[in-house]
């Protein structure tokens, strides 16, 4: 085994007493992290000057298995939702002034369940600037999927108290609950992109599907499927923009394959709101000027013209078919179930994690061609790899 293959990963003692069902940073920088598992509880990890992970809260979160964990938009300081199958979704915030490790750093200040009150399934936290149809911000918002196939979105409209919070909208993704004896899968993941608009991709059994809201409606709806998938899917993650033109939307799948979507905007009516201002006026000049720069970000094809046209006001002015998706990749190295998939904080980078004991790292090369860049197997899998090409 070579000496790099020692170092891919180190290992550090969680005190979990079962099972780690999810792992989350907290940062770009990777010094913050909080895990979950069966037992309960809810963690977080700091990483000290000497490489080393430390403790600095451990609490009982949920009264079941914690399925989901993850953390808040930074603006909104240093948050943390949770989610479980004893139906609950809950929101911790913490309390700088406590000392850590005093079971008083993490306070519980939200807790939310489903309407038939069902295990949660997912959680997902949109950017906290996403525009809307209105140009508005969206504030603080969470996602939850049960086990029903049923969405619901809250929303706190003054995230300095997170005390208060308001059911949006409910979403039901499904024409049937499933059948109590059926294994069940649902994820979700909001795009990370402030630039274009509040977008969700949602995984519900064996489809994947994007919902979009629309210039004529606050509420998300079903627009396109990325269509494919032989078997329930276990995750998705939307990638992070970065200025391309495109999106890249990852899946992964109890058929042991790993796919990657690209979105392109075909439809002009994804570009920026259309303008409040006079066509003669400076602000409209320098309002065009920033419209450019965003559609640029996001993808879409041209700027929209002013309010009042004819290109504007026709009936299909509406989420539509704004997307072209095409699958530009498709992989089975697993040979197993894939039950994770996450992009880096560029977007540029993805991981897989299944059930043959490897994370598998997935990159574009300057053709375009996304490639297996390294491999990293654990400890009882019996086998480690460095990169693709220690396999063959």
């Amino acid at each position: 085994m070579p000496d790099s293959a020692a170092q891919s990963y180190i290992t550090f003692p969680t005190g979990h007493d079962d099972l780690v069902h999810d792992v989350a940073y907290a940062d770009y920088y990777g010094r913050r992290m909080a895990t979950v598992s069966s037992d309960q509880r809810l963690k977080v990890f700091d990483l000290g000057d000497d490489g080393e992970w430390v403790l600095s809260e451990s609490i009982r979160a949920h009264e079941a298995s914690i399925t989901r964990v993850i953390w808040g938009p930074p603006e909104h300081g240093q948050i943390i939702a949770t989610c479980s199958y004893d139906r609950m979704v809950r929101i911790w915030e913490e309390q700088e002034m406590e000392p850590k490790g005093s079971t008083l750093r993490w306070k519980r200040q939200f807790q939310m369940t489903s309407e038939k009150r069902t295990a949660i399934y997912d959680i997902s936290f949109p950017p906290a600037t996403a525009s809307t149809a209105s140009g508005t911000s969206t504030g603080l918002k969470i996602a939850f999927i049960s086990t029903d196939g049923i969405i619901h979105i809250y929303e706190c409209r003054e995230p300095q108290d997170l005390t208060h919070w308001i059911a949006v909208d409910v979403i039901d993704t499904l024409n049937a609950p499933p059948a109590k004896e059926v294994e069940v899968s649902f994820c979700i993941d909001f795009c990370p992109s402030r630039w274009s608009g509040e977008q969700l991709v949602v995984g519900a059994m064996n489809k994947v599907q994007v919902y979009r809201v629309g210039r004529d409606t606050v509420k998300l709806r079903p627009v396109e499927e990325l269509k494919g998938h032989r078997g329930l899917v276990r995750d998705v993650s939307w990638a992070a923009g970065m200025g391309r033109s495109y999106h890249l939307i990852a899946t992964g799948c109890k058929d042991g394959h790993v796919r990657i979507f690209k979105l392109t905007a075909v439809s002009s009516h994804l570009g920026p709101p259309r303008s409040k201002y006079s066509t003669n006026s400076p602000n409209f000049r320098r309002q065009q000027r920033m419209d450019t720069l965003g559609a640029g970000l996001t993808g879409a094809d041209e700027i929209l013209p002013p309010s009042g046209s004819d290109e504007t006001n026709n009936a299909n002015n509406d989420v539509g078919e704004g997307w072209s998706v095409e699958l530009i990749a498709d992989f089975d190295d697993h040979h197993s179930d894939v039950w994770r998939v996450s992009w880096n904080a560029t977007g540029t980078v993805l991981s897989s994690a299944g059930d043959d004991g490897t994370i598998r790292l997935w990159k574009a090369a300057f053709s375009g061609e996304f490639q297996c860049l390294s491999v990293i197997s654990s400890q009882r899998s019996g086998r480690r790899y460095n990169d693709a090409t220690d396999e063959d």
